[in-house]
């Protein structure tokens, strides 16, 4: 009975404590080490959600600089946060106890450009870094690489860090996850972060921790702090958007927008690993392994446990021992007078028993409702791996399979009581299995791998015994001291499929582009050779002084030459847009004086012009250089002033012109005619192969590929052309090409040459044996006929590769002319022979085929004197013999 009533009276003692308590707070504070940001969201909860007060507590926050280690050491204030940092202070010997980790990886990572040379620790050697003191774990993750600070040029922060490392003038920041990063993303420059975690540094961070002399001295206020807080965090953490509104209204000191406070959030939360790791969560293992960090970075010198460092929730045997000894001193009390008030409180006795058995049965209900919610977060999590589209596997250290979610079924075609608690192995090909084995125990000995972080394409085994190929991103972590993998699988086949099939959609297009080539090189050889026998006889007969022709008949000539010509123009055109389309035209871009170019260009158009009866004016031409092909250019500027020519009216004009257009650096050349016109609505077409816009049946000489083949040689050499025009009043072209200041060496050599080629082509004066080497008649009779007036040269003919080497056994002429397509032994194959051959390699070797197409020149590339394509230009023939027939050449 006694001792009924002693714990009667030992209730009544401690609810009248509890009445009086709650309505007394215990004041604390806590002391932040930076200014207020979603960084501390959970402790605003805590406050204003009414949780500190339920512990029994008046919590006042403060704002800091630093980590407030000698704020708490001093007993100013109770409370403070630290980064990982705390664990150095605790082995200098300095009474610290770490309450929890709000945060399971450091929020300190290296900032670089999303462009930068940057993508691995071993990369920051000789760049310009900036360093903050406090971010150790970024210090550790270099040292881990070896990379020792004097490899890098470390610079002081400052307020234009962001600026300069957008400028390029530092290479990589220390920077905050939620701070530096928004910072980039609001200038529009995009970024990549190389954090810690990354390469398994893996600091805590925002540690929440007191003194060892106020645990002992008031550790009920300890244990309803730390509850009270964690509970706050979890409240923030599941209602981020509502903390950011607390914060704009009560805590942004810092005058932060909402969108950057949401992207801390966001940034923050992730570092929590909330709901997958309980707030606060700490182990002493990876205390430990901080604290080596710092002990190979010198700031601690000895690995001495960490003891107590970590705070125990469990009460200690003193403690209880403390209660004791008080509950047996009351139970002697209440004992002596139990007696005078057992009837009194007997009844009050009973109401109190039946309180606490009520307190009882809420506490279980309280823990069934956490059970039950946890169950429900494991299902959430579980429902969301379920929804996404690609597999998600996890797997602990011994490669047992943890996790497989309904992608991954799909995918693989297990169902998950199937395969959950296998090896991954069994999802891999045979062949496969022992390399993974492998780079699973190097990964556990090193912790580094090639292939983590990275998606790799692999092959992966179906259920069915098929063979997938996937594509595998694989992730690491570590959880209780353990690791743990996840990959996300992708499913592959299609991707390989279509690849297959470009493959081979590219394999048929170049056979296609092959036929061609090989067609357009077989057309040009036919229509090539027939044309050098017209042309070839017709300049000879036009040059004849000794039986001169009529002047009807000169008349009939020159119509032969210009057709023949023209025949050969058209020829050259579609030559040319067949090597501008596969990509072979080649340009040798120089400095050019445009008004040299021109005027080479004159006489040749001053003669069309008056067969079209049009004036050509040239307004003042800058001297100014052009980057770009001498050759190319008057390509263009024929092309364009012969079409201004040939579209124009009877006494009409073209003017051509030229400027500087400052504000791009360019010359414009403007061709200007008083023509036709081109009528509106056929302007769209103007640059269209093969498209004369109407003009298909006109006297107008043309094929239709001018214009497009101007374009592209305008292109290539990184120039622009545009036009104007009006119909029934004219049209005006222009073409703009960058300018230089160096001074064109060329110019001297370029007008050299069109000196020479104005010389007479039948001047010489020894006698040398040339040999020719052709099968066609018409082309021998041609170059015989050709050979008749240079007496200076004798022509000994072969018509067989095979005879022209058996006749080079016993005679050494000075030149050698060789066709390439021969019956037997080609052309190419009689050259090498020669070539190889110790007494004839001296011997120049000039083609002189109908073989024009870009592959037929490839294939003699480096292996000719020279190379002429027919119709033969006898006047450079000619020049080609007077240089290489002189025996000083060799």
């Amino acid at each position: 009975m006694c001792r009924l009533i002693a714990l009667a009276l030992l209730l009544i003692t401690s609810s009248s404590l509890a009445e009086e308590a709650s309505q007394k707070l215990t004041p604390v504070s806590i002391k932040l080490h930076w200014q207020h940001q979603f960084q501390f969201a959970g402790i605003y909860a805590a406050k204003e959600q009414g949780y500190y007060q339920d512990a029994g507590l008046a919590v006042t926050i403060l704002t800091g600089q630093k980590a407030p280690f000698n704020d708490v050491e001093a007993g100013n204030v109770e409370f403070g946060i630290s980064g990982a940092g705390l664990v150095v202070e605790r082995l200098k010997g300095r009474p610290f106890v770490a309450l929890a980790a709000i945060f399971q990886s450091s929020p300190y990572t290296w900032l670089v450009r999303a462009d930068s040379s940057i993508t691995q620790p071993t990369d920051f050697v000789g760049k310009t870094v900036t360093r903050q003191s406090y971010a150790d774990d970024l210090s550790a993750m270099l040292l881990r690489f070896g990379i020792d600070p004097s490899q890098l040029n470390i610079v002081d922060p400052s307020p234009e860090d962001i600026d300069n490392l957008i400028d390029g003038k530092v290479d990589a920041l220390t920077a905050y996850i939620s701070n530096e990063p928004f910072q980039m993303l609001s200038r529009g420059v995009d970024y990549r972060t190389l954090s810690p975690h990354e390469y398994n540094i893996n600091f805590y961070s925002d540690i929440i921790f007191t003194s060892e002399r106020y645990l002992k001295r008031q550790p009920g206020d300890v244990e309803a702090f730390h509850s009270a807080t964690l509970r706050g965090w979890q409240y923030a953490l599941e209602h981020p958007y509502e903390m950011v509104d607390l914060i704009l209204k009560n805590y942004n000191t810092q005058n932060k927008t909402r969108a950057h406070l949401e992207f801390e959030a966001e940034k923050l939360s992730e570092l929590s690993l909330y709901p997958t790791v309980s707030l606060g969560h700490m182990t002493i293992e990876r205390w430990q392994k901080i604290a080596e960090h710092y002990q190979h970075l010198g700031l601690v010198n000895d690995d001495q446990a960490l003891n107590g460092f970590i705070y125990d929730t469990t009460p200690g045997v003193s403690i209880w021992f403390k209660w004791l000894v008080v509950s047996l001193g009351i139970l002697a009390l209440l004992t002596m007078i139990g007696y005078f008030i057992k009837r009194h409180h007997a009844k009050i006795l009973s109401n109190q028993i039946a309180i606490q058995t009520a307190a009882l049965e809420a506490e279980l209900k309280k823990g069934k409702a956490l059970e039950q919610r946890a169950k429900r977060e494991s299902d959430r999590l579980q429902t969301l791996l379920n929804h996404t589209l690609e597999g998600v596997i996890t797997i602990d250290e011994t490669g047992i399979i943890q996790n497989f979610n309904v992608a991954s079924v799909r995918l693989f075609g297990y169902q998950p009581e199937e395969i959950i608690g296998q090896n991954i192995t069994q999802l891999m090909p045979a062949q496969h299995r022992k390399n993974h084995e492998h780079g699973m125990s190097r990964f556990l000995i090193s912790e580094q791998s090639t292939i983590i972080g990275q998606p790799v394409e692999l092959e992966a085994l179906h259920k069915s015994g098929q063979i997938i190929p996937i594509e595998l991103t694989l992730s690491a972590f570590q959880w209780e001291g353990h690791y743990f993998f996840t990959g996300i699988v992708r499913d592959i086949s299609l991707q390989k499929a279509e690849h297959l099939a470009l493959i081979a959609a590219k394999e048929e297009a170049e056979k296609a582009n092959q036929a061609k080539s090989e067609f357009l090189s077989a057309m040009s050889h036919e229509l090539r050779t027939p044309l050098n026998a017209i042309l070839g006889f017709a300049q000879l007969l036009q040059s004849d002084n000794d039986a001169p022709l009529t002047e009807t008949q000169q008349d009939s000539l020159k119509l032969i030459i210009h057709s023949g010509e023209h025949l050969l123009k058209l020829i050259n055109d579609v030559l040319e847009l067949a090597k501008i389309e596969t990509g072979s035209v080649d340009v040798s871009i120089e400095p050019v004086n445009v008004s040299v170019a021109i005027n080479h260009c004159l006489p040749m158009l001053k003669n069309l012009a008056a067969r079209y009866r049009v004036i050509i004016h040239t307004d003042d031409i800058p001297e100014q250089l052009v980057l770009a092909d001498l050759t190319k250019l008057k390509q263009v500027l024929i092309n364009l002033v012969s079409n201004a020519i040939k579209y124009n009216r009877p006494d009409g004009k073209v003017i051509i012109s030229g400027e500087v257009i400052d504000s791009t650096k360019r010359l414009r050349i403007t061709i200007q005619d008083t023509g036709m016109g081109i009528p509106r609505d056929k302007q769209a077409y103007l640059f269209t192969a093969f498209d004369r816009l109407g003009q298909e049946n006109s006297d107008i000489e043309g094929t239709g590929v001018g214009l497009i083949v101007t374009k592209r040689l305008i292109k290539a050499m990184d120039g622009h052309i545009g036009f104007e025009s009006t119909e029934n009043q004219g049209t005006r072209f222009w073409v703009e090409l960058p300018i230089t200041d160096n001074n064109n060496q060329n110019d001297e050599v370029h007008q050299q040459a069109e000196s020479i080629k104005a010389e007479n082509p039948f001047n010489s004066s020894a006698s040398t044996l040339i040999l020719h080497i052709e099968d066609n008649p018409a082309n021998i009779k041609l170059m015989e006929a050709f050979f008749d007036r240079l007496p200076q040269y004798t022509l000994h003919i072969c018509k067989t590769a095979e005879a022209g080497l058996d006749w080079l056994e016993s005679n050494m002429p000075a030149v050698i002319l060789m066709d390439i397509n021969l019956p037997g032994i080609s052309g190419l194959q009689a050259t090498e022979q020669i070539m190889a051959n110790p007494k004839l390699r001296h011997i120049p070797v000039i083609a002189v085929t109908a073989a024009a197409m870009p592959y037929d020149l490839q294939q003699a590339e480096g292996l000719f004197t020279a190379y002429l394509t027919k119709p033969v230009n006898f006047i450079l023939l000619t020049e080609l013999l007077n240089k290489y027939s002189k025996p000083e050449v060799y």
